[in-house]
């Protein structure tokens, strides 16, 4: 079986990465002009019902299945089996948990009951994703070119049919297709990977256990991560719902091209560790995490410093607040990165799953109890606080873990340089871009500026992985 290099499968995740935030770019305005505050509200909180019941069906199979795919790719007798044991149990799962999914939704959202049953369609796709098992052999080429094609499908579906505050029905279905487009084309590709099998019951049940020590933790996750969506539904309104999806929405953009190399490294970790590489595994992980960081951190105090231009122009006047609301949420594009790093190369792939589970168990707590306390006082200052508190935890306790179990250290004079430099290029670019008005090009230059100026003091104070950077794209 090909393996695929590391360098070919991050840039492959890159491209789809790249599409996946340049599509939001030019359709987040378009959507939040057309729907306004309450329409994107009804979709966030509608699909945050829905992911309880998707995490649900997916039952923590896709961590799992990647890891252990990773383990049997060698043998393709075993690999089919493997694949076709997951696929069923997730096949029983799915319907249990769409069935729950519809008789839930139509007892107490009866108010958003055509939005509720769109939002299953989600549920669906969650069947025929097997994007675990290209992910396990390395292959990440497959699916994120089916995966561009679906965003392509999404992108201009958005552009051709969203138009008013009416179109939040084709909004969620358009998103709801896409999603299942993405699972469903994937297919085409599988059997040339694996055969056919005859599968006993008692070889899928088997599986069972293990998934729930991924599936526990993942638990945690939707509830410090979604939940804040569910309790300002329930406690406000679709309007503050919408207010504070958007606020950290263009945070989310940005982990999400940050943590594209944790995607790539996980099946290459849990490669190395059962070969027992242990040096190998620090060796690429404080690469990886201090590269991360280098561009974590400016990315954050940059969106803060363009905020005041950015949001008129790109979210309209209806949502003018999210001057206020998106400083706020900023610290999560360096908090959630990291932790989610330390998870995903080395908590994983070492198998120290209940480490994992426990700092994710410890972050859901703290979550709801600052939910409840906090938004019914407060409203989406709450939100934002909970959910930033909450991941700050999380991520501290990767940290601890991590400083613990390995030799791993941080290389706490290159950190400092990436903060100098990011605070020098935040400052500068308020300062030289106060006057200018709130517009396309206006953020263009706020952009460049940063990038250049966050270059010039790097260079000048010699950070040593941004040198290694350019050391290695010269090659």
């Amino acid at each position: 079986m090909r393996k695929s290099s590391i360098l070919t499968n991050f840039f492959y995740q890159s491209i789809f990465q790249l599409v996946k935030i340049a599509i939001p770019i030019i359709t987040v305005p378009i959507v939040s002009r057309s729907l306004g505050p309450s329409g994107i509200g009804i979709n966030a909180f509608t699909n945050s019902i829905a992911q309880y019941f998707i995490l649900l069906s997916g039952l923590g199979i896709n961590l799992y299945g990647n890891k252990i795919i990773a383990t049997n790719r060698e043998n393709k007798d075993r690999l089919s089996d493997t694949f076709w044991e997951i696929f069923y149990l997730k096949f029983f799962t799915t319907l249990f948990s769409l069935s729950l999914y519809l008789v839930i939704s139509s007892i107490f959202f009866n108010e958003y009951k055509l939005f509720m049953i769109l939002q299953s369609i989600n549920i669906i796709a969650v069947l025929f994703d097997i994007s675990w098992f290209f992910m396990g052999i390395e292959d990440f080429k497959k699916t994120s070119l089916v995966s561009l094609y679906s965003q392509l499908f999404i992108f201009v579906s958005i552009i051709l049919f969203i138009k008013s505050e009416d179109d939040i029905w084709k909004y969620i279905l358009i998103q709801a297709i896409g999603n299942l487009l993405s699972q469903v084309l994937v297919w085409r590709y599988i059997f040339k990977e694996i055969k056919f099998k005859k599968i006993y019951i008692c070889n899928v049940l088997f599986h069972i256990k293990p998934t729930l020590k991924f599936f526990i933790p993942q638990v945690a996750v939707i509830v410090y991560t979604i939940l804040n969506k569910t309790i300002l539904g329930l406690i406000t309104n679709s309007t503050e719902v919408g207010f504070y999806t958007n606020a950290v929405s263009l945070g989310s953009i940005c982990i999400t091209l940050i943590t594209t190399i944790d995607l790539v490294m996980l099946p290459k970790m849990s490669n190395l560790f059962s070969n027992n590489h242990n040096e190998l595994m620090d060796k690429y992980l404080k690469l990886s995490i201090h590269i991360q960081l280098l561009a974590s951190i400016p990315i954050a105090f940059g969106l803060i410093g363009i905020s005041n231009k950015l949001v008129p122009w790109f979210f309209g006047d209806k949502f003018d607040i999210l001057k206020i609301y998106i400083p706020l949420a900023s610290p999560l594009i360096v908090i959630v990165p990291l932790g989610m790093a330390i998870a995903r190369q080395y908590l994983l792939p070492s198998g120290r799953t209940s480490e994992y589970t426990w700092s994710v168990f410890l972050g859901a707590i703290i979550s709801i109890i600052l939910n409840f306390i906090l938004i019914p006082y407060i409203g989406i200052y709450g939100a934002i606080v909970a959910t930033v508190c909450s991941e700050v935890f999380v991520c501290f306790h990767r940290v601890i873990s991590l400083l613990k179990t390995t030799s791993f250290r941080f290389d706490y004079i290159s950190v400092a340089k990436t903060f100098v430099s990011s605070y020098i290029m935040f400052f500068s670019v308020v300062l030289l871009t106060k006057n200018m008005v709130s517009a396309p090009s206006t953020t263009i230059v706020q952009f460049v500026l940063g990038i250049v100026i966050y270059f010039l003091v790097n260079l000048f104070l010699k950070n040593e992985y941004l040198l290694f950077v350019i050391r290695q794209l010269k090659k």
